[in-house]
């Protein structure tokens, strides 16, 4: 639908104002007029004007005072209008960001052709503000998913979302842990509020209190100033704690607190104060056994686990992988200007056939490096570089181990080979010359070796 452009037109002379308003509606536009400078500012907070005629000379409010004061603090399109333009007028009016001059008296042809340059900029601005905001949404991550699994959990989530309901998420590294959280946030009556995520695990315990709470001046070495922390930046909004399960013992200690009365106490401070904030939470740790070793709080783990979701692993929704591997082919290309690539049949089967450790964040990646490395349109199979360092490591050292049995045989053939004398061998071995003669006689080790 066509968007109806709107206009300010700011003279005291009520004359020239109408002059113009006319003018604007024949061209299809809204116009309003305003004789008072002094309204001007509370008039641009009411109409949301994309072009204001602003005339220089005016009583009370001097047209360039207003000028600053509304490039200062509105993007609007601003036309200066004027009988006494000098060029140093002009010069000083461009550096202040005037958009464009028109002289009075005018033309109306000279009208137009300020009014359509006006216009064709405005539209300028409109399509490149739509085409960041599209880009922006292509490169924000998204929840990509056909599994089964995955649906019930997108479907409980919107079910909860509007709740204010404390949850924790739990999942592996990689699974999409924060991807759910916002998910949750942009489906609550708190979507319009701030979406502030917090890595418990990145924080020193030391300051996590501090971070999280705020504090004082002087409530320790180095608090200079009085700081505001990160609940108090997710005011109306959502805190995602993430790795809850690293937060130390004193720590959680707070946050039960602050679940059970919504207040926060700043560091130093010995005033509560009051916090309007949704708490999610998230784990790759098992907090039931954590709970069992003396590691996290029973209490908050039974505030925390009121509503709790679990994300499957990748290799638990394989399904998912091509729509995966197409948005992030799609994701990547964009993000670093290259044209959209295709993936091979045999690429993709190799991507099916890997068990993803690293989960979805790991096959993004996989797939950004594919898109940046391969040289055609077409991303092969041997432009999927993995890495299953692990699972390698693992098969070598199993393979690398020995039955006891034999080992043990090994040693007292060597302990007899070193002493001649059977006393002296099991002595070294640390058992009993019985015992020595019981073990060579079941491994059949003979004395000459």
């Amino acid at each position: 639908m066509r968007r109806q452009y709107k206009v300010l037109i700011v003279d005291d002379d009520k004359a020239i104002g109408e002059v113009l308003s006319e003018y604007m509606h024949k061209k299809g536009l809204t116009a309003f007029i305003e004789t008072d400078p002094r309204k001007v500012l509370s008039k641009v907070d009411t109409i949301l004007p994309d072009i204001v005629f602003l005339d220089v000379r005016m009583p009370h409010i001097d047209g360039m005072e207003l000028l600053k004061k509304l490039k200062k603090e509105k993007d609007i399109y601003i036309v200066m209008m004027t009988a006494f333009a000098t060029m140093e007028h002009i010069i000083k009016s461009f550096r202040e960001g005037v958009d464009d001059y028109l002289l009075k008296p005018f033309k109306l042809q000279d009208l137009d052709i300020t009014l359509n340059r006006a216009l064709k900029i405005i539209k300028l601005q409109d399509a490149y503000n739509t085409l960041q905001d599209e880009i922006k949404t292509i490169l924000e991550e998204e929840i990509i998913t056909q599994n089964n699994k995955m649906l019930k959990i997108l479907e409980d989530a919107r079910r909860v979302a509007p709740l204010d309901v404390t949850i924790i998420i739990y999942g592996e590294s990689g699974t999409g842990k924060d991807l759910l959280a916002r998910y949750i946030h942009q489906h609550s009556r708190r979507k319009n509020g701030p979406f502030v995520p917090v890595n418990l695990g990145a924080i020193p315990h030391e300051l996590a209190e501090s971070e999280l709470f705020g504090h004082e001046k002087g409530a320790f070495t180095g608090a200079t100033e009085k700081r505001e922390g990160l609940f108090k930046a997710a005011e109306g909004g959502t805190i995602f704690l993430d790795e809850i399960g690293e937060a130390s013992l004193s720590l959680q200690v707070k946050l039960l607190r602050v679940i059970e009365t919504r207040r926060i106490l700043p560091v130093g401070s010995s005033k509560e104060i009051p916090t309007d904030v949704r708490i999610i939470a998230a784990t790759n740790r098992k907090l039931e056994k954590e709970v069992k070793e003396g590691n996290f709080r029973e209490d908050l783990f039974f505030r925390l686990n009121t509503v709790p979701f679990y994300l499957p692993s990748l290799i638990d929704r394989k399904d998912d992988i091509p729509l995966l591997v197409e948005y992030f082919l799609k994701k990547s290309s964009i993000q670093h200007g290259i044209s959209e690539k295709r993936i091979s049949k045999e690429a993709l089967s190799k991507l099916l056939s890997y068990n993803w450790p690293g989960n979805i964040r790991e096959l993004k990646y996989v797939i950004e490096r594919a898109v940046i490395l391969s040289k055609g349109d077409v991303i092969k199979e041997e432009d999927i570089i993995l890495h299953p360092i692990e699972t390698k490591k693992e098969e070598k050292n199993i393979e690398k181990i020995k039955p006891l049995s034999e080992i043990e045989k090994e040693v007292i053939k060597k302990a007899l080979k070193i002493y001649r004398n059977k006393k002296e061998a099991a002595k070294m071995l640390g058992i009993d010359p019985s015992t020595l003669y019981r073990k060579m006689k079941k491994y059949g080790i003979k004395e000459e070796q």
